[in-house]
């Protein structure tokens, strides 16, 4: 939610509320050598086996279709029962039925991936070891060859005594089904181009790294979620004063609901953030760090969380019907926010934080391949090289959008 650059990066929910960062993205790949030779540990004697247990993320596991293929994130949990350190040496992932898939990951891809419970960094790789009694998680992102997935797939890791080659063993985690894509079929929450997909998914954005334990579960509301902001024609989010609001090309533009449904939730009145000042306008709490907020229910049990609008300028209030196309409110900076932008997510509980976030795909909008040239680290410069268009998919992190009027035809 929260910006962190004022092109690209965004820091995600609040630390404090147990946030568990790292991740890569697989592909389909070979088996290490002689990987199939390492012992269930179940096979072992006793005192050789490594007492690691782990469970998938909750779901759903539906794959978001994005550049033309698909992909999923899901996440391990992992925790160390033994006397001994486990290190973990790689993750195995195998397809069962549906399109095939097969892939190892290890090295320096499972170290970006893996994170201990309570890490000093949220954006470091770790060394993939549990000492005793120590949790973690594996942070997954598959990268499918086409828009077509397997029906399930098969989990395991390999696992050894930390500087004990020799005791490697494999822990089957068990399998993971995966759904349809296309849950969530919305409209565009604005019109016009130019519109940055930040920290939109893929393996890296810090939406993917962010888990929220409350209610004693871990969840990734923001699996999948966008953050939205408006480039000119230097590439920057803004022109004239950084410090004003409305100097940011997003700023105050409307907001339009992405589907007909009803509103649930309408938070108003939060005071706006300066852009990039030392503080927060308001402490933040679980309760506004979306800022001021609606959620939507969309149908089929989703829900769609727009974050950050400027206060007064909600339309719209709980147990409204709206349609798709409707304006809601305008774009802002209030709550966990660092410079004006749409924080836009779909999830499977009406809530910012306690639910799962999933996929969504847009019925048209056009892709804009581009260039940002710098001058130092200062964007002076955005080139555009070219537009096509796009149904049925979901911008990936950094790509460059134009929504057209509804009334306007595709080119």
């Amino acid at each position: 939610m929260r910006m962190r650059h004022a092109i690209s990066t965004m820091i995600g929910i609040l630390a404090m509320l147990g946030i568990l960062p790292g991740t890569t993205l697989w592909a389909p790949g070979p088996a290490a050598a002689g990987a199939e030779d390492v012992p269930l540990a179940s096979s072992l004697q006793l005192e050789s086996v490594m007492l690691v247990g782990g469970w998938a993320s909750a779901g759903p596991f539906i794959p978001v279709i994005g550049d033309g293929t698909a992909h999923l994130a899901y996440e391990y949990y992992l925790t160390n029962y033994g006397k001994k350190a486990a290190r973990i040496v790689s993750l195995r992932v195998r397809g069962i039925g549906g399109a095939a898939f097969a892939t190892t990951i290890e090295g320096d891809a499972l170290r970006s991936s893996f994170t201990p419970a309570a890490p000093q960094s949220r954006l470091a790789a770790y060394d993939p070891v549990l000492a005793p009694g120590a949790s973690g998680a594996l942070f997954v992102f598959l990268n499918f060859s086409g828009r077509e997935t397997p029906r399930r797939l098969e989990n395991s890791i390999v696992v050894e005594a930390d500087g004990d080659p020799k005791n490697a063993q494999r822990i089957p985690l068990g399998e993971v089904a995966i759904g349809k894509p296309g849950a969530a079929l919305i409209d565009e929450p604005f019109t016009g181009d130019r519109w940055l997909a930040a920290n939109g998914p893929s393996a890296k954005s810090i939406h993917r790294r962010a888990v929220i334990v409350l209610n004693g579960k871990p969840r990734v509301p923001e699996r999948y979620a966008i953050d939205w902001i408006k480039l000119g024609d230097d590439g920057n989010s803004y022109s004239g004063d950084q410090y004003k609001n409305s100097s940011y090309h997003a700023y105050d533009v409307p907001i339009l609901a992405v589907a007909d449904g009803k509103i649930v939730t309408v938070k108003d009145g939060l005071p706006e953030n300066v852009p990039h000042g030392k503080k927060l306008a308001v402490a933040m709490t679980l309760v506004n760090v979306a800022g001021n907020h609606i959620v939507e229910d969309i149908g089929g049990g989703l829900y769609a969380g727009y974050a950050h609008l400027i206060p007064g300028t909600i339309t719209v209030k709980a147990g409204d019907q709206v349609h798709r196309g409707q304006v809601l409110g305008r774009l802002g900076n209030s709550g966990n926010s660092t410079e004006p932008h749409l924080h836009l997510q779909v999830c499977d509980a009406p809530s910012f934080l306690i639910c799962e976030g999933v996929p969504v795909e847009f019925n048209r909008m056009r892709l804009t391949k581009y260039k940002i040239r710098k001058r130092g680290e200062m964007p002076i410069k955005l080139e555009l090289e070219g537009t096509h268009d796009v149904s049925g998919e979901e911008p990936m992190e950094d790509e460059l959008v134009n929504f057209p009027a509804s009334n306007s035809p595709a080119k």
